[in-house]
């Protein structure tokens, strides 16, 4: 089993009762597969960047789920033929990796060398290099 997530927009003409319906209709789908719900996440109605089937707004859900990775198609061909649901994307999570412990960089070895300034006044300067005026 591994980690999911699916996003689908849901037409935004239907009322609050018909979108919890296909969300648990969604649900079904996925544990029919033999996968199992984590969180469920409703962002409720945003304007679609472009109209989808007449549809200029949608209805956003964001689901995680575990589910074996060759019951994914079936999910997807499940998803394709729900009318209500106007697109979708479903996306493996990749497992969280164990943040390293701080380990402070060696300490750069620093040599400073002195560095020979001269400075030499206009009348110290040999002829060639004084600036005429």
């Amino acid at each position: 089993m591994r980690d999911y997530e699916v996003l689908y927009i849901v037409r935004a003409d239907l009322d609050d009762d018909k979108v919890q319906e296909i969300i648990k209709r969604v649900n079904t789908i996925i544990e029919k597969a033999g996968g199992s719900l984590e969180r469920t996440n409703v962002w409720g109605k945003r304007k679609l960047a472009y109209e989808v089937k007449h549809q200029k707004e949608g209805i956003y859900v964001l689901e995680d789920f575990k589910i074996a990775p060759e019951r994914v198609p079936e999910l997807e061909a499940a998803l394709k033929i729900t009318e209500e649901v106007l697109r979708h994307l479903i996306v493996r999570k990749q497992p969280e990796k164990p943040s390293p412990t701080a380990v402070a960089p060696p300490p750069a070895e620093v040599v400073l060398e002195p560095v020979a300034v001269e400075s030499r006044g206009a009348a110290d300067a040999p002829d060639g290099d004084r600036e005429e005026r």
